[in-house]
């Protein structure tokens, strides 16, 4: 059998994290197949259309998924190349450390992760220069410690934004800018 069609190993979809897996072991010699159920998202004005995006569910797949009781759901995602990264917004956060702990709720217990977020910090640190994350460190009190702050700034807001941030400023609220994937 010729090797042009053995692989050394298969990856479906190249969202996040299998084009953030496919971009590392392509160097190795690796012989890598990418599989995508679905195509590129066609470049056109709708794209930057909020309400067509977000609310009409444009680009979403039409199926429908039944939940455990037979009823019918829709999921929400999205099958093109890039998967649903292509439509979450570039926002990339970092998990808090009390979210790797045990956590009572309502429904139960969800156990602990059994590593901690100490151990995928510098998987982090690693991941945010990669993807050339914007963002400042320290707005946001609720963020966990870093290794680095974030290779670039935060992307600079639309115009209208500077008002409400002052507004808020005034009266004691926090607002921070978020950290967020930008290659542009």
């Amino acid at each position: 059998m010729s090797r042009e069609n053995q692989f050394d190993l298969i990856i479906i979809g190249t969202g996040a994290g299998g084009g953030t897996l496919a971009y590392h072991l392509a160097p190795s010699g690796t012989r890598i197949l990418i599989l995508e159920r679905g195509d590129y998202v066609p470049r056109e004005k709708d794209n930057w259309d909020p309400q067509l995006v977000n609310v009409d569910a444009k680009y979403n797949t039409k199926e429908l998924w039944r939940d455990t009781y037979g009823k019918e759901l829709h999921p929400h995602t999205n099958y093109y190349v890039g998967g649903n990264t292509k439509f979450y917004g570039a926002a990339l956060f970092r998990l808090r450390q009390r979210d790797f702990g045990e956590i009572r709720h309502h429904g139960g217990v969800s156990p602990a992760w059994p590593i901690s977020y100490d151990e995928l910090e510098p998987y982090y640190t690693h991941a945010e220069h990669l993807y050339q994350v914007h963002g400042n460190r320290g707005e946001d009190p609720t963020e966990p410690a870093a290794g680095k702050g974030y290779p670039w700034p935060a992307v600079s807001h639309e115009p209208r934004l500077p008002t409400p941030r002052g507004r808020f400023r005034r009266r004691r609220i926090a607002s921070v800018s978020h950290s967020a994937w930008c290659d542009a």
